[in-house]
């Protein structure tokens, strides 16, 4: 009798040379080839390592606060009159985002391959202030570098991260500058741990910020199993580089019935409007001039989502079907914040705004006995001045 052949596992990505299907890998110079083998080597064997991973999840426990709680938006499923809406709390993390996850993971990684110092990049601040947070409880120095333009508008998280001990370089313009800036920094300087702050970049980089981050989608099974009794219909998810989106539905890419949907800003929209390309040591969709030669300008309210293009994997996902994307606008994330403050008491970051825009527009159209979570991924107190300054007199 023939076997039957078992269908691969979604989870199970990458594979030995750290593509997803055709994206991902290693497209570096030669400088940092072995910086990224030795990262690899080392990350293996830290998950591994039962007291690594025992460390790891006693500080998720009492230094992060997890799990993070799965809440039932009573308020807003009322109004909107259909499915059944919940939030996995990710902005009651210390350091107010899902990224204090992988900050963590990276630092207690840094420590355990003994570098002395740690590179970081950021766009909305939040990823430079949690690794800062993290790296001054490990006695550990930091460098973050950000866009001159994202510095202005999240200048909350620069000032926690500089008084964490972390210094800040400024570059200018945006997200996609700083990645080039701290990867330059880190071809001068490849004995430093560059802590990335997403699933992008050359491998081993998706893998490890996603092996950390999952552990949102593998607290929501059982919470939402105990308190639901059933899986969830949909999961969304914001999707800038594609962390937290990744981390919520990575537990449950084997499962056929939970349909997925990330959202991007509308003039960043990778997998919207980009086509595949290879820049900044990763083959993914990217919002690209025709030659391949750079990248085209992008724009968002949301500093964290104003991004070129996306993890790999997620590119991945979006070839074979199996998590649809989206996009929102400027004004539609400001409206969903409006919805969300009003109705549920939550100020929360414009990031994960642009995601439950498309939750509430979705929300309505379906039955009551549909369940969708969205990842509430940040805080929004960061954005406090740009959203008084665009719609301010609106409240």
């Amino acid at each position: 009798m023939a076997k039957t052949k078992v269908k691969k596992s979604l989870r199970s990505g990458p594979d030995k040379n750290g593509y997803y299907g055709p994206f991902g890998s290693i497209f570096v110079g030669e400088t940092l080839i072995a910086p990224l083998k030795q990262l690899h080597v080392a990350f293996e064997d830290a998950i591994r390592d039962k007291k690594f991973m025992a460390e790891y999840h006693y500080h998720l426990k009492h230094f992060i606060g997890r799990p993070s709680p799965l809440y039932y938006a009573e308020n807003l499923t009322k109004k909107l009159g259909g499915a059944k809406i919940l939030f996995k709390q990710e902005h009651l993390n210390h350091t107010g985002s899902h990224k204090a996850n992988a900050a963590l993971f990276q630092v207690l990684l840094a420590k355990r391959m003994g570098k002395k110092k740690i590179l970081v990049e950021s766009g909305a601040g939040a990823h430079f202030s949690a690794t800062a947070a993290c790296a001054a409880k490990f006695g550990i120095p930091v460098e973050g570098v950000m866009g001159s333009i994202d510095i202005k508008r999240v200048s909350q998280n620069v000032i926690k991260a500089k008084h964490y001990g972390a210094k800040l370089i400024s570059t200018p313009g945006t997200l996609k500058d700083a990645i080039t800036k701290v990867l330059k920094l880190w071809v001068s300087e490849p004995d430093s741990y560059y802590c990335c702050g997403s699933v992008v970049a050359s491998h081993p980089f998706p893998r490890i910020v996603q092996f950390a981050q999952s552990v949102i989608g593998k607290e929501l099974r059982e919470q939402i199993l105990k308190q639901e009794k059933k899986l969830p219909d949909l999961l969304v998810g914001v999707a800038g580089g594609g962390s937290n989106f990744l981390g919520l539905i990575h537990e449950f890419l084997d499962e056929p019935k939970v349909k997925m949907l990330g959202v991007e800003a509308k003039n960043s929209a990778a997998l919207s409007h980009g086509t595949v390309g290879i820049m900044q040591g990763m083959k993914s969709f990217m919002l690209q001039k025709k030659d391949g030669s750079g990248a085209l300008n992008t724009q968002s309210i949301a500093a964290g989502i104003q991004f070129y293009s996306i993890g790999p994997q997620h590119s991945y996902l979006k070839s074979i079907g199996r998590v649809q994307y989206t996009s929102a606008s400027d004004r539609e994330t400001l409206d969903a914040y409006k919805m969300l403050a009003k109705y549920e008491g939550i100020c929360g970051a414009l990031e994960p705004c642009a995601a439950l825009a498309k939750t509430f527009s979705i929300a309505k159209k379906k039955p009551k006995n549909y369940i969708i979570v969205t990842s509430l991924c940040g805080r929004g107190d960061v954005n406090l001045d740009t959203i008084e300054e665009k719609i301010g007199h609106e409240f």
